[in-house]
């Protein structure tokens, strides 16, 4: 009989074993296909999202001291007049900035200014003049154009390289291409690459265009607006700053001007800083080609990888921790995601897209809850058929609908479990109540019976014939008594009570009568105290058993000459039956089990009668049965009062 428990135990663990097999598999596959479409629409937004915001949590940096901004500031513009200026501005603007390494100017100067065409030969001698000028190209790629200045200054300029920013579909300015390769096979570098050749750091340009073939790199930003050196136009033009200033440094001169229009949305914007200027987007990308820090994404295998590892880990969570555990550490899990992003981004230059893990991670739990709860609740179903199946007593009690609960959840078949468990603890409990009745009480007359004819098959000891005979009739008559105390218990207990109107007061008398014989013996007086006629439904022969009970208990337990009352009293619709004596009484500590079966009270007084302790709990069982109640008013050598309450009934008028 102890092989199913084992044998269930291990079919619920495998079933829960294997959802878990299916759940980690789910979710492996589920963070490949999302880190495959790491980059559409919806899924690239939100990673997006994500790097924006880890960009944006970087430690404070250093401020490069070798790249200057000249900012065609608001300031500039109230100083020198209404954009755009006279490009002898510009030319003397190189004159005061003769010693810096290279200067960048982002002003595309596609036409000729026919108001002032010295201007443009003064600014291409300036240019010329100075020798490490770059100039800008503009590449129009749907038609397959390059935009560059006019041919006077482009001839002078010591290089040129395009401008074009890029930004990505939701309009934020995070990547660069270093070079593009135009359908005529022409290669256009980028505008910085230009400026570091133009300066002498060829190596250093070199290395970027290589790198560039595998990928087109994030842009590092080292901070938000403003965060790099920027001096105003004016200031230099003026002569304000002087021209060591600027030795040995990439100079970049371009547009800061509220209403100029050259402002992106980058990862580090926020309110009241929406935008950055091309020129410092410029001078960030010249700042990571220098460094050669990019921030660079890894293959599409090694993003799966590092996107499958906490998966992995969230699976070992969902087996082997509580559901509070399992909550709090996934989202420990995720927090740990972010964190190991910030360190990759901050640390190594690295940005893996961690959407495909934090939504696998997110719903590893409601569909581990699912999974779970689904193999709990076929487990429990099929136990609690089988317990229907063995035991007509459950499949009874586990027909009763509970309230506000599905039939087909979990928390309901839990309830059913339990109410099973419940009745088969109280039928174990009851089988061993019944052995022990079985194997002491039964047994104790049988065995004085089996004791008093071995001695009566003695000469020195053998009793008289009427005494013999006398000894055998009493244990004979114990062990019927027993017998039917325990019969008639079992059918109370199982029995359906068929009710009818009984008049209490003929009830009582018919008591009274059955135990008249019993009470004359003893001198003891039995008094019926009724004010009326009263009704109840009520099975007769159970009640009159019950109430003759009470009434031998009474008369055994008590002195010779004893009084018994019996008072019915009626109060509205019941009516309490009080069963008073002025016996032995019962001792507090045996009130709380006198109505269990096989519990005496007086089970080890010297001189007590015997019995069987079965009469008080066939009593209680009747009387609830009838529903109503018994109670129990004692104290030790003051006698006893058993109340039982029961409903009135309502007599039709053939009655």
């Amino acid at each position: 009989m102890s092989s199913p428990a084992p044998r269930n135990h291990k079919l619920l663990s495998d079933r829960i074993r294997k959802e878990w097999h299916l759940v980690s598999v789910l979710l492996v596959l589920l963070t490949l296909l999302f880190s495959s479409l790491r980059d559409d629409f919806a899924l690239g937004r939100l990673n997006n999202l994500i790097y924006d915001f880890t960009m944006a949590a970087a430690l404070p940096q250093s401020v490069p001291k070798d790249i200057v901004i000249v900012a065609i500031d608001d300031h500039s513009i109230a100083n020198l007049g209404f954009w755009p200026w006279r490009r002898i501005n510009h030319a003397e603007l190189l004159s005061r900035l003769s010693q810096a390494r290279a200067v960048g100017i982002d002003l595309v100067f596609q036409e000729p200014n026919p108001a002032y065409p010295d201007d443009d030969l003064a600014f291409a001698q300036a240019i010329q003049q100075h020798g490490r000028v770059v100039l800008p190209l503009v590449y129009d790629s749907q038609r397959d154009i390059v935009h560059t200045a006019i041919p006077m200054l482009s001839r002078a300029a010591k290089a040129s390289g395009y401008i074009n920013i890029e930004p990505d579909p939701d309009g934020v300015v995070r990547r660069v291409a270093l070079q593009q390769l135009t359908p005529s096979d022409r290669v256009l570098p980028h505008f910085t690459i230009a400026m570091l050749l133009t300066g002498g750091d060829t190596d250093q340009a070199l290395h970027a265009l290589n790198s560039s073939q595998y990928g087109t790199p994030h842009i590092p930003y080292l901070g938000r607006n403003g965060h790099f050196q920027t001096v105003p136009y004016f200031n230099v033009l003026n002569g304000d700053i002087p021209p060591s200033f600027f030795k040995d440094k990439y100079v970049l001169v371009g547009a800061w001007g509220s209403g100029l229009g050259d402002t992106f949305p980058t990862p580090l914007s926020k309110a009241g800083m929406s935008s950055m200027s091309g020129v410092e987007i410029l001078a960030n990308t010249l700042q990571a080609v220098r460094s050669d820090q990019w921030i660079r994404t890894p293959p599409f295998w090694a993003i799966a990888l590092a996107s499958c590892l906490p998966v992995l880990l969230a699976c070992q969570v969902l087996i082997y921790l509580s559901p509070r555990a399992t909550l709090l550490s996934l989202m420990g899990i995720v927090f740990g995601i972010l964190l190991v992003n910030w360190i990759a981004m901050h640390g190594f230059n690295l940005w893996i897209p961690p959407l495909a893990s934090l939504i696998t991670v997110l719903l590893a739990y409601p569909l581990w809850h699912w999974r779970s709860q689904e193999a709990a609740l076929n487990q429990v179903t099929e136990e609690l058929n089988k317990l229907k199946l063995e035991y007509p007593d459950v499949k009874a009690a586990l027909s009763e609908r509970l309230s506000g609960l599905s039939t087909r959840n979990l928390p309901h078949r839990l309830t059913q479990l339990h109410k099973s468990i419940n009745l088969l603890r109280q039928a174990q409990t009851k089988r061993e109540e019944t052995l022990r009745f079985i194997s002491h009480d039964m047994r104790a007359p049988q065995n004085s019976i089996l004791a008093l004819a071995s001695l009566q098959r003695q000469d020195d000891s053998k009793l008289a014939p009427d005494q013999f005979l006398h000894k055998m009739e009493g244990y004979a008559e114990q062990t019927l008594d027993l017998v039917d105390n325990f019969i008639s218990l079992a059918r109370a207990e199982a029995m359906e009570m068929v009710l009818s109107p009984v008049s209490l007061s003929d009830l009582l008398a018919d008591c009274l009568d059955d135990a008249w014989a019993s009470a004359s013996k003893r001198a003891i007086s039995l008094n019926l105290i009724d004010s009326e006629l009263v009704w109840v439904n009520g099975n007769a022969p159970m009640l009159r058993r019950a109430f003759t009970n009470l009434i031998q208990n009474a008369i055994k337990y008590g002195p010779d000459a004893n009084q018994i009352d019996i008072h019915v009293e009626l109060d509205k619709n019941t009516v309490q039956v009080r069963f008073t004596d002025h016996g032995w009484g019962i001792p507090p500590e045996n009130q709380a089990t006198i109505f269990e079966p096989y519990h005496r009270a007086h089970e080890n007084t010297t001189g007590a009668p015997s019995g069987s302790g079965l009469g008080l709990a066939f009593v209680k069982t009747v009387i609830n049965k009838h529903g109503g109640d018994i109670t129990l008013d004692s104290s030790r050598e003051q006698g006893c009062t058993f109340i039982v309450t029961l409903a009135t009934a309502e007599l039709s008028d053939e009655h």
